[in-house]
């Protein structure tokens, strides 16, 4: 292993990032050879990994992992006809920890295909007082670009994926799997967040993680990274732009479509009054998740310093999906962090999508509230990468209006015919007793 000083990073970030404890100030260089000693896999970038957990004493701390100078990369192989080429990087003082990756290809492409990180929640020094034990392992599809085959994967920008209260940081990111004849190509192919700034600037940020269910609380030594500071404010801000997002499968097809302009409010346990609302900007916002057809599904979506995570699950004996958990972490400008597992909202049958195209409030817990505008969402059965025929919400639904009006207006009719009736019946009877 050879490790190299930062670089390109920008000054002032660089001292942030590190003051912080964001991303360590070295990279890991990797090479994975064939039996034919040649270079089948390269790797050069910089990780770090953050874990939330909960203590003895049902507190949330911050575990940061960072990746040391006596990796091994034993497990890693180039691939074969029935096993995908996989990268492996294996650490800690027994080496309990690992992160790999595996790649996936076409005829003229490449890209990472899954994520899978584990950690020993047993390790004392890591976890202090940690309440659980034994080994966690944490499975993600790989967000990366396809990338030109004999191209190597450029991205100096910063990159998070979060995912059980786990979040994985990358940073000065070059990678090439399929290595043609042990050559490490010299053309890049640059991600989009590269190409998109013209600085090293962080695209994603850090997330913090998500106490126990149904609780709301600030999350203790939570990471932070730069992000835009968002005022106290008791009115709300402009509506938020809608945004289209997605979260792909293993075999590469979209498993779960939405559709949504989405507003977080949420105050602290101690201060109720003092409520800050944020809009989640669709044009920063790395959408991320897993889908599983038996019954759950993920949507993570990621701005900057703000993170709110769906759990869709299906109800068997209704064979409807619904909103089961939503998950929100804040890191700026006050560490924040709460949930609920029990809720019950956007319900529609599978093979259906829900619509809600009016505001929407969900209450997450007493702290936390959601509002949704354009809203379209369908975990389950996505075909072709198209939304199914959605179930409206009902104040979507204008369908029983006009009936509603039309037998207003004829139980007036009615009330007035009889009230007429009444007073002619009592106007003739008072008349034939006058004669």
């Amino acid at each position: 292993m050879a490790f190299a000083c930062c670089q390109c990073i920008t000054p002032v970030l660089l001292l942030f990032v590190i003051g912080f404890g964001i991303l360590p100030c070295h990279s890991v260089n990797i090479t994975v050879r064939n039996s034919a000693d040649k270079i089948c896999i390269y790797a050069d970038m910089m990780i770090n990994f953050t874990v939330q957990y909960q203590t003895i004493t049902n507190k949330t701390r911050n575990a940061t992992l960072q990746v040391p100078d006596d990796v091994i990369t034993s497990g890693s192989f180039c691939g074969n006809e029935s096993s995908m080429p996989l990268l492996k990087i294996s650490f800690g003082k027994s080496y309990e920890h690992y992160w790999s990756i595996s790649f996936t290809n076409t005829t003229s492409s490449y890209k990472g295909h899954e994520l899978t990180f584990a950690y020993n929640i047993s390790d004392k020094d890591t976890f202090p007082d940690a309440k659980e034990e034994g080994i966690k392992v944490v499975l993600q599809n790989d967000t990366m670009d396809y990338v030109p085959l004999n191209e190597i994967y450029r991205c100096n920008s910063v990159d998070v994926i979060y995912v059980s209260e786990v979040f994985q940081i990358f940073w000065n990111v070059h990678l090439q799997a399929f290595v043609d004849n042990g050559t490490i190509s010299t053309k890049e192919f640059v991600c989009k967040a590269d190409i998109s700034s013209t600085t090293a600037a962080p695209t994603t940020a850090a997330h913090t993680t998500t106490p126990a269910a149904n609780t709301t609380t600030p999350a203790a030594n939570a990471t932070t990274v730069p992000v835009t500071t968002a005022a106290p404010t008791s009115s709300p801000p402009v509506k938020p732009d809608t945004g289209k997002y997605n979260v792909s499968g293993k075999g590469g097809d979209i498993c779960l479509l939405a559709t949504v302009g989405l507003q977080l409010s949420y105050s602290s346990s101690t201060n109720k009054t003092d409520t800050r609302i944020l809009n989640i900007n669709p044009n920063l916002t790395l959408a991320s998740g897993s889908c599983n057809e038996s019954g759950r599904a993920i949507l993570t979506l990621t701005d900057g310093g703000k993170f709110v995570e769906f759990t869709f699950a299906i109800n068997n004996s209704s064979n409807k999906f619904f909103l089961k958990e939503v998950k929100v972490n804040v890191t700026d400008p006050d560490p924040f962090s709460g949930g609920n597992d029990s809720l019950n909202y956007w319900q529609a049958s599978v093979g259906s999508s829900y619509m809600c195209n009016k505001e929407q409030r969900i209450v997450v817990t007493e702290n936390i509230t959601l509002n949704t505008f354009n809203l379209q969402v369908q975990p389950f059965s996505v075909t072709k990468g198209n939304f199914s025929k959605a179930q409206e919400c009902s104040m979507d639904d204008d369908s029983m209006l006009i009936p509603i009006i039309v037998g207003a207006a004829l139980a007036g009719l009615i009330l007035i015919v009889v009230i007429a009736y009444i007073i002619g019946r009592r106007r003739s009877y008072v008349g034939y007793q006058t004669l």
